[in-house]
């Protein structure tokens, strides 16, 4: 059986006394393309940060791509971190009055390569996205589509295994959406593992596999 890209056993994150995620168990497995789903408040947030590394569980263990989290250093967790998962946020993060070409760029920038190693990356990952036409475009001149295909450029540009969207539809219109969920299919048929969480019930359903949480609790879903 090969290594799961996210493994949570019995994991919990409590905030003070809120108890955000319940004993939570939960393998994904490479190549999977699934929807975490679930009102606001069922704790979808927080399952993100824990499978993100963005938090520690308060209690239980998560591995990421084989490593056990708990036992790696704050810099070993940002090491790995880099290297395994991107990010995708509902708001797109990008810098005004950079040209699109260079804020993909920067998703490389603390690996050490040189600047014209970055954009040569950043350009391939914009046309991968279908913007090589718009890679010098700044933030306002871009649809909201446009702008969220850029921030997943980004978020692939240094071929992370994870992919984790947070919401990666709900600032768009319907057809912007359905274009971005239409390149998380395809990133997801070229190999990548893709979490998209939200509480569209309608993308969930579009999904091969649905995680579902209630109050904290993964309720349905937890095996494909």
């Amino acid at each position: 059986m090969t290594t799961p890209v996210v493994e949570l056993s019995g994991v919990s994150k409590r905030y003070g006394d809120v108890l955000a995620l319940d004993d939570a168990d939960l393998r994904i497995d490479r190549g999977e393309l699934l929807a975490v789903v679930g009102p606001s408040g069922s704790g979808k947030s927080t399952l993100l940060h824990i499978m993100g590394t963005l938090d520690r569980p308060t209690t239980g263990t998560l591995h990421i791509d084989g490593y056990d989290v708990g036992a790696l250093s704050d810099r070993e967790l940002s090491v790995l971190r880099a290297r395994t998962i991107g990010f995708v946020f509902q708001q797109f993060h990008l810098a005004r009055g950079v040209p699109a070409i260079d804020i993909v760029a920067d998703g490389l920038l603390y690996s050490g390569r040189p600047r014209g190693f970055r954009r040569q990356a950043a350009e391939r990952a914009l046309h991968r996205v279908g913007l090589g036409h718009r890679m010098r475009h700044l933030p306002h001149q871009l649809s909201g589509g446009e702008q969220q295909r850029v921030a997943i450029a980004r978020a692939v540009l240094g071929g992370p295994p994870l992919l984790m969207a947070d919401e990666p539809t709900g600032a768009l219109d319907s057809q912007s959406g359905e274009t971005v969920m239409a390149l998380l299919r395809d990133l997801n048929d070229a190999g990548t593992t893709v979490v998209v969480i939200t509480h569209d019930r309608d993308i969930a359903a579009s999904l091969p596999r649905q995680v579902r949480l209630k109050d904290g609790k993964i309720i349905s879903g937890v095996r494909a």
